[in-house]
């Protein structure tokens, strides 16, 4: 198994390149699966109106499985480590595993732009490409390749497939920069506290 992360700041195209990514290996013949870190401390699948689901998990229940004709959901009632998400995702046996978000993840990473200037807060050392919204408009950022998963899905899946380790755990952790929000947009209109 083969995990690698795509950061960046919203609406620079990180969702884009995950499904293009997605695409493109797929067609190539290897399995995929997905994280996708959510900032929002109030989040919930099961948010509004009342689910069975949801009633489940009030009731008290640990782990709920909505168990229907075309597809399998599992809900834990806590949040998981990303080690212990990643083992639960080893059952599948993916060839790749993209996490999308999850800045303190020090995993082999894509960083999606809108301007160069985002760059510095969101490299690591195992940075290997950029996409997003710059990547059509230079050939590299940063000394990185920029590549658009929309003009150039191949092109970026390739990188991922020259540069992509096979995973050995545990992930290690990097500190949050403070340009890189640790909540949601809505959280700050629904309630000011959320942000801390």
């Amino acid at each position: 198994m083969r995990v690698f992360q795509i950061v960046g700041v919203r609406r620079s195209g990180k969702t884009t390149t995950a499904e293009q990514l997605i695409r493109s290996l797929r067609e190539n013949g290897y399995s995929v699966d997905t994280v996708k870190s959510i900032n929002c401390p109030v989040f919930s699948i099961d948010s509004g109106k009342s689910s069975n689901t949801r009633r489940h998990r009030n009731a008290g229940a640990g782990i709920t499985v909505a168990a229907g004709k075309t597809e399998t959901d599992i809900m834990f009632s806590r949040a998981l480590s990303i080690d212990r998400i990643l083992d639960f995702l080893a059952l599948d046996e993916p060839d790749y595993v993209i996490v999308e978000g999850g800045y303190e993840y020090d995993l082999p990473r894509i960083v999606c732009l809108t301007d160069e200037g985002e760059l510095a807060d969101r490299v690591t050392q195992k940075t290997f490409a950029v996409s997003g919204v710059i990547a059509g408009r230079c050939g590299t950022a940063g000394g990185l390749p920029a590549v658009s998963a929309l003009e150039a899905p191949d092109e970026l899946a390739g990188l991922v497939v020259d540069l992509v380790p096979e995973f050995t755990g545990p992930v290690g952790r990097l500190p949050r920069p403070e340009s890189c929000r640790n909540f949601c947009g809505g959280c700050i209109k629904r309630n000011k506290e959320c942000g801390d």
